[in-house]
């Protein structure tokens, strides 16, 4: 083997030591990042909805408010976090019975505002994905009701299809990202997305069914 080409086999080396452990870090960081949801980046106002099931709350009730599912709903700030309680809604085969207004959203527009559904109380059923799918869009349209929208919707990735479901069943059909100079003829698009981060759908809607 000559001397240059001895040089070129060595200078290639060199840089496969120096740059290799560079890239490893690249794709760890990327994995990093696609693990978690930057709240403070992308949020002002963080509001979340937990529901929880709730089996025998009137005892041998003949009527079946014995198997209710209760949302909590409570805002914070991405860097406070200091949760404020807002309301407690009761479901009944996803449709809301009863209502406790505890206080005001603490906030007003403009906001970049996040819906957070959470489940409590152990498996995840479908009365509680209903009952978060109600209460997303009641909130909805409160917001709307002040000039503001949520920029996202963020479910647990175990209920995120089934909460895709009910969102289509209430008139909010999935549909793809449309390309930048596509007009959508809607006036309401929600995103919903998993979390942990992997799974995205955009829902529009539509009046008929």
């Amino acid at each position: 083997m000559s001397q240059s080409s001895k040089f070129f086999l060595t200078l290639i080396l060199l840089q496969c030591l120096l740059f290799a452990p560079f890239a490893a870090l690249a794709d760890d960081d990327d994995e990093a990042d696609d693990s978690e949801i930057d709240w403070k980046a992308r949020f002002t106002q963080i509001i979340d909805i937990k529901t929880e099931s709730l089996s025998n709350y009137l005892k041998n009730d003949k009527k079946g408010f014995d198997k209710l599912v209760l949302a909590r709903v409570a805002s914070q700030t991405p860097e406070d976090q200091n949760s404020r309680k807002y309301e407690v809604i009761w479901y009944r085969r996803g449709e809301p019975i009863g209502l406790r207004r505890l206080g005001k959203l603490p906030f007003q527009a403009p906001q970049k505002v996040a819906l957070h559904v959470l489940h409590g109380g152990g498996a995840i059923d479908d009365e509680q994905v209903k009952a978060a799918a109600n209460a997303c869009l009641r909130l909805f349209l409160e917001l709307n009701a002040k000039t503001m929208s949520p920029a996202a919707i963020f479910v647990p990735k175990q209920s995120f299809a089934p909460f895709v479901q009910r969102m289509n069943q209430m008139n909010f059909y999935s549909a793809e990202e449309p390309a930048p100079d596509t007009p959508v003829y809607t006036s309401i698009v929600l995103s919903v997305e998993s979390e942990p981060p992997g799974l995205k759908q955009l829902l529009f809607y539509s009046g008929r069914r």
